[in-house]
């Protein structure tokens, strides 16, 4: 049964001479991959399916019910416009997507809250705190994410006058608790601070930097030792 639903394209593989391998997230299926037929051109003048690439955003329509769908067609309904910075910070959302988002599983949430932040990206709103706030809205709909309110070993509130020390697989301890730790060393968060990113309130900059090195922490406990190839483009930006 053909299936058609909105869809954000992701990545593009070439596939034998001119089809492609085409990953794009949609509201039902979350991640989704599958063959296109006549994706790619045969030469340079042709333009038969130059439309198939990332940051396209329209209605895919896909069968078959194994890992590797057959996509039949895509129409396109907007490509989104990024440039300098805005088109690496793309970069980097997608790869995350690609990297993260599970294969047949339903993410409305996130479908919703990735186009959200391509809008925002598009539109030319500040680029640093656009990404922290998606990274976040990212690892709470896969289930990594971050407990800004208790501490994990007491279960006491965190208090804005305390500092804690951050471990990605528990969450946020007393800094007394850390240093009392034979583990490796810990970077250390302010309570206040804590507290101004769990209300996505980037204002500080002491609070945006701080944001920064603890998504980064987090997101690297799911990613694994790769590297995301994306982070190579602009080094100080995200």
């Amino acid at each position: 049964m053909r299936t058609t639903e909105p869809a954000l394209i992701l990545h593009v593989r070439p596939y034998r001479e001119t089809s492609a391998i085409v990953q794009c997230l949609t509201p039902s299926q979350g991640r989704l991959a599958g063959v296109m037929r006549g994706a790619r051109p045969k030469s340079t003048k042709q333009t038969r399916g130059v439309k198939v690439q990332p940051f396209y955003f329209g209605e895919v329509t896909y069968f078959g019910n194994t890992n590797l769908a057959t996509v039949s067609g895509f129409e396109s309904i907007h490509f989104f416009q990024l440039q300098g910075v805005t088109l690496y910070s793309g970069f980097y959302l997608l790869e995350l997507l690609t990297r993260l988002v599970p294969e047949r599983e339903a993410e409305e949430g996130l479908f919703r809250d990735t186009l959200a932040a391509l809008q925002q990206l598009e539109a030319g709103a500040e680029v640093e705190i656009c990404l922290r706030r998606f990274e976040l809205q990212l690892l709470e709909h896969l289930g990594y994410g971050v407990n800004f309110e208790f501490d994990a070993q007491s279960g006491e509130l965190i208090d804005p006058g305390a500092h804690y020390g951050f471990v990605p697989a528990l969450g946020f301890l007393e800094n007394s608790v850390c240093a009392g730790s034979a583990g490796p060393p810990v970077t250390t968060y302010a309570g206040a601070t804590i507290l101004a990113i769990a209300a996505r309130d980037f204002a500080d900059p002491t609070v945006r930097k701080a944001a920064k090195l603890l998504l980064r922490e987090s997101l690297a406990e799911v990613l694994g030792p790769k590297p995301l190839t994306s982070r190579a483009l602009f080094k100080d930006t995200t």
